[in-house]
């Protein structure tokens, strides 16, 4: 039998060996917490470049959209101008056609000449034979502006209905009957927004080229040469694209055509349409 003192030693003992393995269980659980928190650090920052990588994808299409936008707002303020100058030429058109009825008379209207009897017949001269009247002059054919102002407004209402197809036809006619016409430039670029507006790029290519080969008007020229490289981009041609733009912007660095294509040139390249 052990004594009561070496009883509570030995139990001193245990408790002091219980305690040290307690202290180092929980040492050794501990590294073991570690490789979780490292993990959960890596897929935050993984997650961080994910979304910096979207958003400056988001950024360049919304470059692009702005782009767009500025293009569209330059062909509503080109057609705006067009419909003015035709709403001109219409109501010039309509006072002169009031001021030649105001001219016009009626032979029912006309007062009637009064009636003079006829002198008594001479004995000796012989009667004067009457001259042979004239023939009728052949009526003025119609003025050769206004035919051409004609079809120019019929081509433009068909194009501002949607019917590109019948438009670039009768643009086509047009051009090709008045070369000089002042607005043959527009009506050349009509012609190729006609085929671009029913994706024919490499058509349309051809028409826009057209304008910048036969005609001198900087705005038309410069519009065209945009559009050229919108096709080209449209195409997937990238590399001409730009190389059209950067044309405008050195060509033409003041035109609305060259503040597009700057903006165009400033953005993410497009996605093939």
């Amino acid at each position: 039998m052990l004594s009561l003192p070496v009883r509570a030693l030995l139990c001193g003992v245990a408790a002091a060996a219980l305690v040290v393995g307690c202290t180092s269980g929980r040492g050794a659980q501990t590294p073991q917490a570690a490789p979780p928190a490292m993990v959960t650090l890596a897929d935050m920052k993984n997650a961080q470049d994910a979304q910096a990588q979207e958003i400056t994808r988001l950024a360049g299409d919304v470059k692009a959209m702005d782009a767009q936008q500025a293009f569209l707002v330059a062909e509503i303020k080109n057609l705006s101008e067009q419909n003015a100058k035709l709403q001109a030429l219409l109501s010039e058109a309509e006072g002169a056609a009031r001021s030649l009825r105001a001219t016009l008379v009626s032979p029912e209207s006309r007062p009637a000449s009064p009636f003079v009897p006829p002198p008594a017949p001479a004995l000796a001269p012989e009667p004067i034979p009457a001259p042979a009247p004239s023939p009728a002059a052949p009526a003025a054919p119609p003025s050769r502006n206004a035919e051409s102002d004609r079809i120019f407004a019929a081509a433009l209402a068909k194009f501002r209905a949607g019917d590109d197809g019948q438009a670039a036809l009768e643009f086509t006619e047009f051009v090709a009957q008045f070369p000089s016409h002042p607005q043959a430039a527009v009506a050349q670029n009509h012609i190729g927004e006609a085929y671009y507006r029913q994706r024919d790029y490499r058509q349309a290519i051809g028409e826009f080229q057209k304008t910048v080969d036969g005609y001198a008007q900087a705005a038309q020229v410069s519009e065209a040469l945009l559009k050229i490289g919108l096709c080209q981009r449209a195409l997937g041609d990238v590399s001409r694209a730009k190389a059209s733009w950067e044309q405008v912007v050195k060509q033409f660095p003041k035109s609305d055509a060259a503040r597009q294509a700057r903006t165009l040139l400033a953005s993410r390249p497009a996605a093939r349409q």
